[in-house]
């Protein structure tokens, strides 16, 4: 029954990693959320197992200034940096009680590993046996696990114990993974391998979640080797949070690959419904609402195949960082296992590391095959539509010129008609005043004539009147008799007309020659 299993100096060490820059914003730009990690393990870890030094682990980074968020204060130049102000290398904490009389004493070792911030915080109780059942309070309300750290790149615990009473290692594992688990909501990683390390039999679980950030990997170490722990030195630790490190950027590298490819998916999708669009463009009569449609259909790809050239950069960046990630891995295995015991067996390391360089390198390269051809035909898409829609901008600009030129021929027809009938109109206007002049010379000259005839009645008046006695001293004589003399009358009369006469025209003569000299 697990309930009889005993363990004796029980210890829990949390590796969690979490992305300290952010490359999408930017070479060695901070994430948003850099800090988090910080945060978490002093305001939920630190008061969930009452560590005041845990609490304050602000005031002893380097990458915080007055309580607050700095990390202009860390050396940019070294890849692999201790954060802690102070020259010793790990903060340790006061023994602090836990239910059930379990007495803890833990310390934190943070770190900043290239991009990465991690830290080897470790909790345990020295020289105590227990029961099984109270490595639960190494857990408190979950606090250690993926739901409450919510790390980027994911995390490893590692607990370690030395056996008391246990049926067989692998079932006081499974049962310390069950006890530790206890009265948490997320459930227990399950069983995925085992080895042996330092002459201790070690057991790996995990949730087998694509997410590491919501996925708990967990080594149970069981010691069985007398000198296991003083074979874990501080060189054995160093490529331990490295290899572990690396680990945790491949499954994040993997698991971000996977999210491309189904954003590339999606997109293949978006942009293939977009061909349907294109062929009942190449069908429209109208030529402006084609070249509009045209225009739109372009804006719409070329946006969309820009995100998906976007994804396929991401792709290969993801692959590019798993590789990087699993040479590190390579690297830092062969250096741990020069530490190792001649019977340890390493083979669940190992067998990650082929994971990564077949499974997941190889199902990103198919990926990038399944998307490449599409990049392919989507470029050469908005290629094709981009010549169409120069072609019909230039038929559509002639067609504008055209049009432009028939206007201005009609204008300037216009413009020729409106001088010509304004020209029309003012000869007609000339012609109306010389006619209407004309009319006013002629209506003098008749009212001239008249008075001249007037004047000339008047004057012949005149002289009748002039002439009239001689018809009383010298009475006419109505019928005709040739013998008498002329009547002083008639030639008086006679020589009145002959008078008029020549005064008459030379009064018209003078008027004729006046007029000429007055004509303009």
């Amino acid at each position: 029954m697990t309930e009889d299993y005993k363990i004796r100096n029980p210890s829990i060490t949390l590796y969690p990693f979490h992305l300290r820059d952010d490359f999408d914003e930017g070479f060695q730009t901070v994430a948003k959320n850099a800090k988090d990690l910080w945060e978490t393990l002093a305001d939920n870890i630190g008061r969930t197992f009452n560590i005041p030094e845990l609490q304050s682990l602000r005031n002893h980074l380097v990458c915080y200034q007055n309580g607050q968020y700095h990390p202009s204060g860390e050396d940019k130049q070294q890849d692999y940096q201790e954060l802690l102000t102070s020259p010793q290398k790990t903060l340790k904490f006061q023994p602090t009680s836990q239910p059930d009389t379990l007495k803890l004493n833990g310390s934190i070792y943070p770190l900043r590993i290239h991009d990465t911030y991690t830290a080897d915080l470790t909790l345990y109780a020295p020289t105590s046996t227990i029961p099984i059942s109270q490595l639960q309070h190494l857990n408190p309300q979950g606090c250690l696990l993926p739901n409450t750290l919510k790390t980027s790149l994911g995390q490893t615990l590692l607990l370690y114990a030395e056996p008391v009473y246990y049926h067989d290692y692998r079932s006081l594992a499974d049962a310390c993974i069950q006890a530790f688990w206890n009265n948490t909501p997320q459930p227990a990683p399950k069983f995925i391998a085992e080895g042996q390390l330092l002459g201790s039999p070690i057991f790996e679980y995990d949730h087998r979640k694509l997410n590491p950030a919501q996925r708990c990997h967990i080594l149970v170490w069981l010691k069985r080797h007398s000198d296991t722990l003083n074979l874990a030195t501080s060189t054995f630790n160093y490529y331990l949070i490295n290899l572990l490190c690396s680990r945790a950027k491949m499954r994040f590298a993997f698991a971000k690959s996977r999210e491309w490819y189904h954003e590339g998916q999606r997109l293949t999708s978006d942009i293939e419904k977009e061909i349907p669009q294109f062929t009942q463009i190449e069908h429209e009569p109208d030529a402006e609402i084609r070249l509009t449609q045209l225009k739109q259909l372009l804006a719409r790809l070329r946006t969309k195949v820009f995100d998906y050239t976007g994804c396929l950069r991401s792709l290969r960046e993801c692959r590019n960082s798993l590789t990087i990630n699993t040479d590190n891995y390579r690297e830092t295995l062969a250096e741990i296992k020069k530490l190792t015991l001649a019977d340890d067996n390493l083979d669940f390391l190992d067998k990650f590391l082929n994971l990564a360089e077949h499974d997941y390198q190889q199902q990103i390269q198919a990926d990038l095959n399944y998307l490449f051809p599409s990049q392919d035909l989507f470029q050469h898409m908005i290629a094709t539509i981009r010549g169409m829609v120069e072609i019909e901008q230039i038929e559509s600009d002639r067609q504008w010129q055209a049009t432009e030129n028939e206007q201005s021929r009609q204008l300037q027809e216009a413009l020729a008609r409106q001088e010509a009938a304004q020209r029309e109109q003012k000869c007609q206007e000339q012609e109306h005043a010389k006619q209407q002049e004309d009319r006013e010379k002629k209506r003098e000259k008749r009212l001239q004539d008249i008075i001249f005839g007037v004047g000339t009645a008047i004057g012949a008046g005149g002289i009748f009147g002039s002439s009239y006695p001689l018809t009383q001293d010298i009475p006419i004589q109505w019928r005709p008799d040739f013998s008498l003399p002329i009547h002083p009358f008639i030639w008086s009369i006679f020589w009145s007309i002959i008078f008029g006469i020549a005064i008459g025209l030379f009064a018209w003569l003078f008027l004729i020659m006046i007029r000429k000299l007055l004509k303009p």
